[in-house]
Protein backbone atom coordinates (compact mmCIF):
# COMPACT_ATOMS: atom_id res chain seq x y z
CA UNK A 1 0.00 0.00 0.00
CA UNK A 2 1.39 3.48 -0.85
CA UNK A 3 1.28 5.94 1.93
CA UNK A 4 -0.57 8.54 1.30
CA UNK A 5 0.68 11.07 2.73
CA UNK A 6 -2.42 14.24 2.94
CA UNK A 7 -4.39 11.62 4.69
CA UNK A 8 -1.60 10.33 6.79
CA UNK A 9 -0.99 13.79 8.24
CA UNK A 10 -4.33 15.23 8.61
CA UNK A 11 -5.37 11.45 10.45
CA UNK A 12 -2.18 12.05 13.06
CA UNK A 13 -3.22 15.83 13.64
CA UNK A 14 -6.80 15.11 13.85
CA UNK A 15 -5.83 12.68 16.11
CA UNK A 16 -3.57 15.33 18.16
CA UNK A 17 -6.46 17.63 17.99
CA UNK A 18 -5.30 21.52 19.10
CA UNK A 19 -1.13 20.42 19.21
CA UNK A 20 0.82 21.75 17.12
CA UNK A 21 3.85 19.71 15.09
CA UNK A 22 6.56 20.46 13.10
CA UNK A 23 6.75 18.80 9.72
CA UNK A 24 9.67 16.85 11.39
CA UNK A 25 7.65 15.75 14.09
CA UNK A 26 5.10 14.42 12.11
CA UNK A 27 7.12 12.12 9.63
CA UNK A 28 8.80 11.10 12.53
CA UNK A 29 5.39 9.70 14.20
CA UNK A 30 4.53 8.69 10.58
CA UNK A 31 7.89 6.57 10.22
CA UNK A 32 7.08 4.76 13.60
CA UNK A 33 3.55 4.11 12.45
CA UNK A 34 3.91 3.35 8.97
CA UNK A 35 7.49 1.29 8.99
CA UNK A 36 6.08 -0.75 5.88
CA UNK A 37 5.24 1.28 4.22
CA UNK A 38 8.17 3.74 4.39
CA UNK A 39 10.57 1.37 3.70
CA UNK A 40 8.52 0.51 0.30
CA UNK A 41 8.75 4.32 -0.67
CA UNK A 42 12.43 3.99 0.22
CA UNK A 43 13.20 0.92 -2.10
CA UNK A 44 10.74 2.48 -4.98
CA UNK A 45 13.12 5.89 -4.63
CA UNK A 46 14.49 7.07 -7.93
CA UNK A 47 16.30 9.67 -6.42
CA UNK A 48 19.59 10.11 -8.23
CA UNK A 49 20.80 13.63 -6.81
CA UNK A 50 19.90 13.09 -3.25
CA UNK A 51 19.24 9.21 -3.44
CA UNK A 52 16.73 8.45 -0.04
CA UNK A 53 19.03 5.25 1.43
CA UNK A 54 18.56 5.79 4.95
CA UNK A 55 15.74 6.84 7.37
CA UNK A 56 17.17 10.07 8.30
CA UNK A 57 17.18 10.32 4.26
CA UNK A 58 13.63 9.40 4.47
CA UNK A 59 12.57 12.04 6.90
CA UNK A 60 14.01 14.95 5.39
CA UNK A 61 11.96 13.61 1.84
CA UNK A 62 9.06 13.88 4.03
CA UNK A 63 9.48 16.85 5.50
CA UNK A 64 9.54 18.25 2.19
CA UNK A 65 6.70 16.35 1.05
CA UNK A 66 4.28 17.80 3.49
CA UNK A 67 5.44 21.21 3.33
CA UNK A 68 5.60 21.30 -0.68
CA UNK A 69 1.51 19.70 -0.02
CA UNK A 70 0.11 22.31 2.96
CA UNK A 71 -2.00 24.23 0.28
CA UNK A 72 -3.65 20.90 -0.49
CA UNK A 73 -3.65 19.34 2.91
CA UNK A 74 -5.41 22.33 3.95
CA UNK A 75 -7.78 22.78 0.94
CA UNK A 76 -9.06 19.08 1.41
CA UNK A 77 -8.98 19.36 4.95
CA UNK A 78 -10.22 22.81 5.93
CA UNK A 79 -9.73 21.85 9.60
CA UNK A 80 -5.91 21.81 9.55
CA UNK A 81 -4.36 24.81 10.61
CA UNK A 82 -0.81 26.20 10.25
CA UNK A 83 1.11 28.57 12.78
CA UNK A 84 3.13 31.57 11.32
CA UNK A 85 6.71 31.71 10.86
CA UNK A 86 9.42 28.98 11.00
CA UNK A 87 9.47 26.13 11.42
CA UNK A 88 5.82 26.03 10.43
CA UNK A 89 3.55 24.16 12.95
CA UNK A 90 0.74 22.10 11.85
CA UNK A 91 -2.16 21.81 13.92
CA UNK A 92 -6.18 20.82 13.80
CA UNK A 93 -9.20 22.83 14.65
CA UNK A 94 -12.23 23.33 14.16
CA UNK A 95 -12.31 26.83 15.41
CA UNK A 96 -12.19 29.41 12.76
CA UNK A 97 -8.99 31.58 12.61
Amino acid sequence: MALNLKNVVAEYIKFNQEQKFTASEIDIAILVRYPKECQEKKERSKATVIPIISDADLLQQLVAEIGSQRQLLQKKFPQVKTTEGRPRKYYFSEKSD
